[in-house]
């Protein structure tokens, strides 16, 4: 599974977890390794963002809900079926349109290209894509 955070003029680095993720996982190997509160609390101050996610069963167990609502603000319900109302769902899409010629010759060389399109990605596209303009 691969996992990003972003924000206005806010990107935080991918995370890849080789297996499933659970809440245990999701709270320790992904929020707080990317330190995605950490870096919107000092872009945006602290309580002053909404921390978004979709309905997976780790992001809305009750221990990843009470560790997120203990430190940031989080939009939930989530609404279901309803993937185009989250902006990285379109940015992921965007990554997905520029990885359609990729051809790696292994796994290894694979995740090095997701990383690099990731990392190529512009504060710019990003605020578009959360505007619902690109």
């Amino acid at each position: 599974m691969i996992w990003g955070g972003i924000g206005y003029r806010l990107q935080t680095d991918l995370i890849i977890i080789g297996s499933s993720v659970d809440t245990e996982t999701y709270i320790h190997d992904i929020i707080r390794k990317s330190k995605i509160i950490k870096k919107a609390n000092e872009q945006y101050g602290e309580w002053g963002w909404i921390f978004q996610q979709d309905g997976a069963r780790p992001h809305t167990s009750k221990k990843s809900m009470d560790y997120l609502q203990y430190r940031c603000n989080v939009l939930s319900p989530w609404p279901p079926n309803s993937p185009d109302l989250n902006p990285m769902e379109n940015l992921w899409s965007i990554m997905d349109k520029r990885l359609k010629n990729v051809q790696p010759s292994n796994e290894e060389e694979f995740i090095l290209e997701i990383i690099r399109v990731w990392e190529g990605i512009t504060w710019e596209r990003i605020d578009l894509v959360i505007d619902h303009e690109g």
